[in-house]
């Protein structure tokens, strides 16, 4: 289970719904960008075991992520779009 709290990019992985971002017209070094800032986190009552974050791109870009731990140590971006 992930701890939000003391969030370390370096010890995950990262997988990315391109297609779905793309969507949205977030690329996935903004969906990045929101893990390595400061952001906000509540869980997702839509993706059962999901969370939301709300976070900033480097540009200023408010974003809100849809993540999921997928498997320990590997978190799936399922999509994203401007807040």
């Amino acid at each position: 289970m992930v701890y939000w709290q003391k969030f370390d990019p370096d010890q995950f992985e990262f997988e990315f719904d391109e297609d779905e971002l793309a969507g949205h017209d977030v690329s996935m070094d903004e969906a990045m960008e929101v893990f390595l800032s400061r952001f906000d986190v509540q869980r997702n009552k839509r993706h059962h075991g999901g969370y939301q974050l709300i976070g900033r791109t480097d540009n200023g870009r408010r974003l809100k992520l849809i993540v999921k731990e997928k498997n320990p140590g590997v978190i799936r971006v399922i999509t994203g779009w401007d807040v």
